[in-house]
């Protein structure tokens, strides 16, 4: 994700073997972006609860997901971020 132009919400140290949480900046709208996944991408991702609504944004790489699911994942992302409005600084 970093390679993207995200930021890991958590530092490196905190690392999930399940989750990756995505800090969302530079303007992403983090429920138009979940949608659009959703319906054209068919990837389905979670978004920060509660103090994190729109604040975040949740991978979940839990159980059998493969290399493919994450590259399909990378390449969704890649497309719809720019319509969800994020601007990367990279």
């Amino acid at each position: 994700v970093e390679s993207l132009g995200l930021s890991l919400f958590a530092e490196e140290s905190y690392a999930s073997n399940t989750v990756t949480a995505v800090a969302a900046s530079d303007g992403l709208d983090t429920k138009k972006m979940l949608r659009i996944l959703r319906e054209e991408h068919q990837v389905i991702l979670a978004g920060g609860q509660l103090r994190l609504d729109g604040k975040i944004f949740r991978i979940g790489h839990l159980g059998w997901v493969t290399e493919d699911d994450i590259k399909t994942v990378i390449s969704a992302l890649k497309v719809v971020l720019p319509q969800a409005g994020f601007r990367s600084a990279s």
